[in-house]
């Protein structure tokens, strides 16, 4: 029964995506901030999550200031991440994505509706230009998520922290919220195309402060990033709820 719901899920997936993103590219014209495509981007992965059996338990321990922006870090290991940060994180907000994303039809479609931030990482200008755009975007009031490892890990061990989101931080002098998920490599692998039912854990960390910190700060800021996420990926599962 639970391989019939994991077969089910991709066509579901296939329909909600189209339907969402055709809403999303309407709504884009009516709301050209993006933030009601925001809105269905959420509707969207509680909806899939829900089809596939996925529950997603949030424990917020961060006091988050209405009216700050904040860069939010998390662990990658699954597709199942996006949905789960989309759902959890108490706020709009807006993902920094690899620039390929954008060409795929439908889902890239409404992630240029929603004004994600695009990264192409093969062209460094280009890719400048993009964090710049992102650190103005920030300042005028806008929170992104950030997997600053860069790509899914392979192996289920957290990979090393790009610069780039740090430095992304540092410059619009926004605090970072760590964030640890577990669970969700073990419902999507890396490579499967089929969402398993189960729990998946969504533990958001207290603000790491950014302000007055300048680049000979930033290793030990990456450190102290990683450590949190680090922390909270460890914890036993009945901690959270």
């Amino acid at each position: 029964m639970r391989f019939l719901r994991s077969l089910l899920t991709i066509p579901f997936l296939a329909i909600v995506t189209i339907l969402g993103s055709l809403a999303g590219l309407l709504m884009r014209l009516r709301d050209p901030t993006g933030d009601w495509v925001l809105d269905v981007t959420r509707w969207w992965s509680r909806w899939v999550t829900r089809f596939a059996g996925v529950r997603i338990n949030v424990d917020n321990r961060a006091n988050l200031a209405p009216d700050q922006p904040y860069v939010f870090m998390a662990n990658h290991a699954s597709t199942v991440d996006i949905w789960a940060l989309l759902v959890g994180i108490p706020r709009r907000v807006r993902m920094i994505a690899k620039k390929q994303l954008a060409s795929i039809p439908f889902l890239g479609w409404v992630m240029w509706a929603g004004r994600f931030i695009f990264i192409d990482r093969q062209n460094a200008v280009a890719a400048r230009r993009s964090i710049d755009e992102a650190g103005r975007r920030i300042q005028g009031g806008v929170s992104v998520v950030i997997f600053p490892e860069g790509t899914r890990t392979r192996d289920g061990q957290m990979g090393p922290f790009k610069k780039g989101g740090f430095h992304l931080a540092m410059e619009a002098g926004v605090p970072i919220v760590p964030i640890g998920l577990r669970g969700t490599r073990a419902l999507m692998p890396p490579g499967s195309p089929l969402v398993k039912s189960g729990q998946v854990f969504v533990t958001i960390g207290a603000p790491i402060p950014t302000t007055g910190l300048t680049i000979d700060d930033r290793p030990a800021l990456i450190q102290h990033v990683r450590d949190a996420i680090a922390a909270m990926v460890a914890e036993p599962d009945e901690q959270s709820g």
